[in-house]
Order: structure tokens, then C-alpha cells, then sequence
């Protein structure tokens, strides 16, 4: 004969949480990652601050020769005396114009051209072969081309940024258009999307954000580009002034223009990114 004992079954017991404990605990995992922000920028300030002290203690101890590297507080001297002369004001007048339309120009034919040859095979085989070996050309070879072509005028310095924006564009937009979900291109056609509604509603909306990334990009490489022509052969600009100062062996000057054109490098950089934030809000 077989006996059943019933045993209780025994429940783990969980401690009870108070009402205040999940705000709590969620007020500090908000406050993790502004402390990890607070932390990265004192690191950062801490490094800069210890190079500029050993920079200016190496200059004043001798240990490096302060006509060749100057020292912070030389720099800081000529910088604010740059920044409040009318040279700084016309020269950064004459880059920002250079290139603001090499940016235009290059973005808009370089994003059209790409799109066009992403989304037409005849073509991308056609001129898919020759980007390439002109994507390779170095740039800063062509200058004293386009000097000898459009003189020392501004159109040669806005030709040497297109030549660097176009290209970038054209191979970004191309492989953006050309990475599309197939999947997605073969369910628009079966619903009855033509070229135009295929490319407004399918084909622009996912290549957009790799698009943007290209711009983005594109205009450190419109300063680039304009700057090195400048510092070949210009009138003006603050690839010039570079230049200048160089010859002249007045490099504190010469840091207090790589500061100003770093400033700016920076201001197009942090804006184009909050704009591509604002146009792409609807992803989230």
C-alpha cells in the first residue's frame, strides 16, 4: 500500500519595495550618464590645460626653441590681436563665401548625379569605372591647374572644393541609393509604385540618413579644399594668411589662424549635425 505525503509548497519570499524605491532607483539611472558626461569633459579639460602649462613651461625652459613653436600665451596674444583686425575680417570673409558655394555646388550635383546612377544600371556601368581613378587624383596636384585656368580669382579656390565635394557625394549617394532593402524595392513595385513614387517614398527616405552623413563630411572637405588652394595661390583667405605668417616666422600667428579655422570647422560641424537631427525626427 502506498502513501501520498503532501508536502506545502514553500514560495520564495521577496522583500516588499516601498513606493519611494523605483523614482529612486530611476533618479540615478539618469543621473549615471551626466556624471560620466561631467567626467569625460573635466578629463578633456584636464588634458588640454596640462598640455598648454607643459607647452609654455617647455618654451620658457628652453627645452624647445619658441621661434619655431611659439608658446600659449604668445598665441593667445596674437589671437585676440587677429581676431579684432580687419584682416582676419576679410580674409575670413573671402574663405566662408569660397566655401559655402563649393559646399552648394558639390552637394547638389554630386547627390543628384549619385542618385541618378545608383538607381540606373546602364549608366552606374557606364560611369561607375571612371570614379575611381578621378576620386584618386589628389587634389591639391590640380591647383596650379585651376590657377592657370581661372587665375588668382575665386572660382579657382571654389573649383578645388567642388572637385573634393562632388566626388565624395557622388560615391556616398550612389551606395546609399544602391543599399536599399530589395525586399522593399520589390513590394513597392508589386503595389503599383512608378519611378517617381519609387524614388519620394522608398528609395530618398532610406538613403537619407547615409546621405546626410556624406554632407556632413563634405563640409570639413569644403574647407579642406579651399584652404589648400588658398595656400597655393590666392589673393586673399585664410589659407593665405597661413602662408604669410610662415614666411614671415610669426608662427604664434599662425596658430591663431589654425585656432580660428578650427572654430569654424567646429561651428559647421556641430550645426550641420543638430539640422540632419531636426530634418530626420521622424525616424524616431
Amino acid at each position: 500500500m502506498t502513501t501520498h505525503v503532501e508536502t506545502p509548497s514553500v514560495q520564495a519570499a521577496t522583500p516588499a519595495q516601498s513606493p519611494t524605491a523605483m523614482p529612486s532607483m530611476t533618479k540615478r539611472l539618469r543621473l549615471l550618464p551626466s556624471r560620466r558626461t561631467s567626467l569625460v569633459l573635466t578629463t578633456q579639460l584636464v588634458i588640454i590645460v596640462g598640455f598648454l602649462v607643459l607647452w609654455e613651461v617647455a618654451a620658457n625652459q628652453g627645452w624647445v626653441n619658441p621661434l619655431f613653436v611659439s608658446k600659449p600665451s604668445e598665441v593667445w596674444s596674437a589671437l585676440t590681436d587677429y581676431l579684432t583686425s580687419e584682416q582676419m575680417r576679410s580674409s575670413m570673409g573671402a574663405t566662408l563665401i569660397a566655401v559655402i558655394q563649393s559646399f552648394v555646388i558639390g552637394s547638389v550635383a554630386g547627390v543628384l548625379i549619385g542618385c541618378v546612377l545608383g538607381t540606373n544600371p546602364f549608366l552606374d556601368r557606364v560611369f561607375g569605372p571612371f570614379l575611381v581613378p578621378l576620386n584618386a587624383v589628389p587634389r591639391i596636384a590640380l591647383a596650379p591647374l585651376f590657377v592657370a585656368w581661372f587665375g588668382l580669382t575665386g572660382t579657382s579656390k571654389v573649383v578645388m572644393g567642388v572637385s573634393i565635394v562632388f566626388f565624395l557625394l557622388v560615391e556616398n549617394s550612389r551606395s546609399a541609393v544602391k543599399g536599399v532593402d530589395r525586399d522593399q524595392m520589390t513590394m513597392a513595385r508589386v503595389v503599383g509604385l512608378n519611378k517617381r513614387q519609387l524614388m519620394t517614398k522608398v528609395i530618398l527616405p532610406s538613403a537619407v540618413p547615409t546621405i546626410f552623413a556624406g554632407l556632413r563630411l563634405a563640409i570639413t572637405y569644403a574647407i579642406l579644399g579651399v584652404i589648400a588652394s588658398e595656400m597655393i595661390a590666392a589673393k586673399n583667405g585664410l589659407g593665405q594668411d597661413i602662408v604669410r605668417y610662415s614666411s614671415e616666422f610669426q608662427i604664434n600667428y599662425v596658430f591663431a589662424v589654425l585656432i580660428v579655422l578650427a572654430a569654424l570647422a567646429t561651428v559647421a560641424s556641430v550645426g550641420s549635425s543638430r539640422f540632419e537631427r531636426r530634418l530626420l525626427r521622424w525616424q524616431d
